[in-house]
């Protein structure tokens, strides 16, 4: 038996890595629906398709392209509401 072998997970089961791949969108999706439409620029509107947007994002992350959706959440809505 080599590193290689002690190191290669390959016994982890499908649930558990799908799982992992959909914690952020799903904590994406919470974080947006606790927002108040004052932290969106274009009030509750934009709000409710960000809304639609993320349950886009949590249904497709497992064949990568809800990241995407992800990315342009954090980039639109979370950094614009940071102090920097």
């Amino acid at each position: 038996m080599s590193l290689a072998d002690d190191v290669f997970l390959g016994d982890i089961p499908w649930f558990i890595v799908l799982l992992g791949m959909e914690l952020p969108a799903i904590v994406a999706l919470v974080d947006c629906i606790g927002r108040t439409a004052d932290d969106f620029a274009g009030g509750a509107d934009d709000r409710r398709g960000w809304v639609r947007w993320l349950v886009v994002a949590v249904l497709t992350v497992p064949i990568l392209v809800g990241y995407l959706i992800l990315i342009g959440y954090y980039h639109v809505v979370v950094r614009r509401n940071s102090p920097s």
